[in-house]
């Protein structure tokens, strides 16, 4: 891509989206951020300790997204599907940086949780936490095995005190 091409990019770029050596990042700045299919291979960045929520697009066999948070979390930090029917398989792994321990949580294996919350506490969002989504052929409801519909999740989360799981149903 030529130098004119990446600024021309840059240029229609939403002030929540910068290029970073070609990746694109996109910054949470606190509200509710809506993201799509051709955003697939960001970094979503937590960049703010308010309430803050990605929601992902319809998965697509082979998207990816990354998401950070740099800074703890006061509010809720969500990564939401845009339905029901496209739910979290995988897991997350909770470092305790108050308790001499560390707990591991699974979403449910029907595909059905479509909320992951990291609350800067219990259920991790401290500065650090990295969450990793794929869109994959899961088991979802109601749908053919033969489309993308859910994404698989792993995550390395920090929080404090008593763990609990970050997986949730809307």
């Amino acid at each position: 891509m030529s130098k004119r091409s990446i600024n021309l990019l840059r240029k229609s770029m939403s002030p929540s989206m910068k290029m970073v050596a070609g990746n694109t990042v996109v910054l949470s700045g606190g509200g509710a951020t809506t993201l799509t299919a051709d955003d697939s291979g960001a970094t979503c960045v937590f960049d703010t300790a308010a309430a803050s929520t990605f929601t992902l697009p319809t998965p697509e066999l082979g998207m990816s997204f990354t998401f950070v948070s740099t800074i703890t979390a006061t509010g809720d930090h969500e990564i939401i599907t845009n339905t029901n029917t496209y739910g979290f398989l995988g897991g997350a792994t909770i470092v305790s940086t108050t308790a001499d321990e560390t707990n591991a949580f699974s979403a449910a294996g029907t595909g059905v949780n479509d909320y992951i919350t990291m609350n800067g506490t219990t259920s991790g969002g401290i500065a650090g936490s990295v969450v990793h989504v794929y869109a994959i052929v899961g088991q979802a409801e109601g749908l053919s095995t033969g489309e993308a519909k859910s994404w698989a999740v792993h995550a390395s989360l920090i929080g404090s005190g008593a763990m609990v799981t970050p997986f949730a149903d809307a």
